[in-house]
């Protein structure tokens, strides 16, 4: 699971905005054979909107947790149902019409229209989709830094 310290800006509605610095990639920029990235400037930080029950405040330091397997998750359920349905459109297309562009073209487009279905469900059902979210004891976010980072 990765963890990372956060603050809380604002709570609204049963949803907390929590600003976490983000980290720089990979600490070798401005050395030879770095990655070349201009991480030595400062980092902006990111804020993540989190559902939440307990009450917090403005300012408040919590933990902010993620699963270590989210954005594969997410990945696989954004773009590979997306490409799935792409070629199940244009082979089932290609079964009832034969292969010809314009079959193909209105499979592909069939198949993208029932991807987007997908993402537009998925909306209304968040809690198949993995989540960022708020651990309990905020004291545990100084566990999951990098050695050397606090």
């Amino acid at each position: 699971m990765n963890v990372r310290p956060g603050v809380v800006r604002r709570v609204a509605d049963g949803y907390a905005w929590v600003e976490v610095e983000r980290q720089n990639g990979c600490g070798r920029c401005a050395e030879n054979g770095g990655c070349g990235r201009a991480c030595e400037s400062a980092p902006s930080p990111s804020t993540y909107v989190v559902s939440v029950d307990t009450a917090l405040l403005p300012g408040a330091q919590v933990a902010l947790a993620v699963g270590d397997r989210a954005p594969l998750t997410a990945a696989l359920l954004s773009y590979g149902v997306a490409l799935l349905a792409l070629f199940a459109g244009v082979s089932i297309a290609v079964l009832i019409g034969g292969l010809s562009d314009p079959v193909v073209a209105a499979g592909a487009l069939s198949g993208l229209a029932a991807a987007a279905g997908w993402l537009h469900l998925g909306r209304r059902y968040r809690s198949l989709l993995p989540a960022v979210r708020i651990l309990p004891d905020p004291l545990n976010c100084s566990d999951s830094l990098p050695a050397g980072k606090s």
